[in-house]
């Protein structure tokens, strides 16, 4: 396991609660560098959610948008996807104190420069930006957000977002202080995914049991487990993945995002991100999760990249032109942020090629900057995050 590795797995809190990993003595901050740090106002909590459907009435296949029915799941959602940005921008911060500079391999090496020490991190500092993540996370523990889910769109939705603020907590869970507000934060979450595993199992529609939603719900259940040290929910989590990964073609077509016609491709896209961060998540507790269904996942991956470069390879399968220009679409790296910890499953040129594409691959909902999370895909600056649409499916 390398030392990058390593890093990430002790960051995330994967699969012990030691605290000691960032207990190394470092010299105390001046005071005003120590006070530098000012937290995010506090969030509202979202206590309840009752969105419609985005998509018209008389859309078959939930390709065509209603316009007034998607601007209120918009105005829904936003607020949650607006917190878990600010909540991930925060974590990666408290990480980036005290994570390994980045190095470019093909910068030249000069054996005769002298060593010099690096600037001692300032964990001050980074345990109160890690105290003001766990903090507003606890608000909403505390008011038991997102607890009343009112229609099926929510139910189908809250998943992905239990995800995102899960993923930031396990960023900052070891950097903060500890007291009481860990246990109720990691009881909340716990409450939240048992409430949405019941409900892919028992009440959502067929078709969303198998296909992105379930994927979303799959990692998110993968975090809020590891984080808990839950077997039966990291189980589920598993069987979920499996369960998504098995309806694939031997080409690695989904068909549950096949069925979406025109906008096919772009739910193809927004099924792996979660099965392949979900499937890096559970790797030490589920090694067999990547040979699932023949190697699912890479048939997946690799008519996915395909896809993106040539659509046509949809369109022969739904018969339907892609509402997908690869030009533009490339522009928006967040699509693609989960390359990082595929690497981490499997190193191909092809994967690296593709990844090489972006200069930074970074995604709120799957824990914002992956270099901070998973072995590095050379990101050019080291300080910068991506901004994404707050709301997505």
């Amino acid at each position: 396991m390398s030392a990058c590795i390593t890093r990430a797995v002790l960051v995330l809190a994967l699969f012990s609660t030691s605290q000691t990993a960032f207990a190394q003595t470092a010299p105390e901050p001046a005071a005003e560098e120590a006070k530098a740090f000012a937290c995010f106002d506090p969030v509202p909590p979202v206590t309840e959610l009752a969105i419609p459907s985005r998509y018209k009435d008389d859309s078959k296949n939930r390709s065509d948008f209603d316009a007034e029915a998607n601007a209120a799941v918009e105005a829904a959602l936003n607020p949650v996807d607006d917190f878990i940005n600010l909540l991930v921008k925060n974590a990666n911060a408290a990480l980036q104190i005290t994570a390994a500079p980045e190095v470019d391999p093909e910068a030249p090496v000069d054996p005769a420069a002298e060593a010099t020490s690096e600037t001692p991190p300032d964990l001050a500092q980074q345990t109160l930006i890690a105290d003001c993540v766990v903090d507003r996370i606890h608000d909403w523990a505390a008011a038991n957000a997102l607890g009343d889910m009112k229609s099926q769109g929510a139910q189908l939705s809250v998943p992905s977002r239990i995800g995102g603020i899960a993923m930031a907590y396990a960023q900052v869970r070891s950097l903060a202080t500890q007291d009481t507000r860990q246990p109720e934060i990691e009881a909340w979450l716990t409450a939240r995914m048992q409430s949405s595993m019941v409900f892919f199992d028992t009440e959502a529609p067929p078709k969303s049991r198998e296909n992105n939603l379930r994927a979303w719900a799959a990692l998110a259940a993968a975090q809020v487990g590891l984080l808990q040290n839950d077997e039966a929910m990291t189980t589920w989590a598993a069987e979920s993945v499996k369960l998504v990964l098995c309806t694939a073609t031997p080409e690695g077509a989904l068909p549950n995002e096949m069925w979406r016609g025109k906008l096919a491709l772009h739910y193809q896209i927004h099924a792996v991100g979660p099965l392949v961060v979900a499937n890096a998540l559970l790797q030490p507790t589920h090694p067999d999760l990547l040979a699932t269904c023949d190697n699912a996942l890479l048939r997946v991956v690799r008519f996915t990249l395909k896809a993106v470069e040539d659509p046509k390879l949809v369109e022969a399968i739904t018969d339907k032109p892609q509402k997908f220009d690869p030009a533009t679409e490339m522009k928006r790296a967040f699509q693609f942020a989960w390359l990082a910890p595929l690497e981490t499953l499997v190193q191909e040129p092809e994967f690296t090629t593709f990844a090489a594409k972006f200069e930074l691959l970074s995604n709120s909902k799957i824990g914002g900057k992956q270099s901070l999370l998973w072995p590095a895909l050379d990101a050019k600056d080291p300080a910068a995050t991506e901004e994404e649409p707050a709301t997505t499916p």
